[in-house]
């Protein structure tokens, strides 16, 4: 599933895909700790949950 952020260095929209964790109870998520943005390259932090899901 892809989830939706905004680069910290120019402000464009980025889509980073997390890996399912198996969970009985609920939908979870891994997520890298940091992603690279596709519009100027800058390595941006993945924020702390909850996540938006990417359209």
């Amino acid at each position: 599933m892809g989830f939706a952020f905004v680069c910290g260095w120019c402000g464009a929209p980025c889509t980073v895909w997390g890996e399912p964790v198996a969970s009985w109870w609920t939908d979870k998520y891994e997520l890298p700790d940091e992603f690279e943005c596709w519009s100027c390259g800058g390595i941006n932090e993945t924020p702390p949950p909850p996540w938006t899901p990417a359209e």
